[in-house]
C-alpha cells in the first residue's frame, strides 16, 4: 500500500481505530501545526519537533484542549440560554 498523507503528517503516529481515539484529534492538529511551522532557534525548533512526535503529547496537549474548551461552551450555553 502506497503511504498517503496522513500517514506522512500523522508524526505522533496516531491511529484512530476506535471511537474514543477521535476525541486525540486537537492534539493531533496542534502536534502537526508545532511540527509545520517551527520557529525560533535550533534548540526551540528541536524541541518542537521531539513534541511533535511524541504520543505522550498528544494524550496531553488533547486533554488541556478540553479542559479549556468544555468551561468555555459551558459557559457560552448558560449565557446563552439563562442570560437572556
Amino acid at each position: 500500500m502506497a503511504p498517503t498523507i496522513w500517514s506522512r503528517e500523522n508524526k505522533p503516529r496516531v491511529v484512530f481505530d476506535r471511537p474514543w481515539k477521535w476525541l486525540l484529534l486537537p492534539g493531533v492538529v496542534i502536534q502537526w501545526t508545532l511540527y509545520t511551522f517551527p520557529s525560533g532557534n535550533f534548540a526551540k525548533v528541536v524541541t518542537d519537533t521531539r513534541v511533535a512526535r511524541s504520543l505522550l503529547m498528544t494524550y496531553v496537549i488533547s486533554g488541556v484542549f478540553y479542559a479549556f474548551a468544555i468551561p468555555v461552551l459551558a459557559v457560552s450555553l448558560f449565557v446563552v440560554f439563562v442570560g437572556r
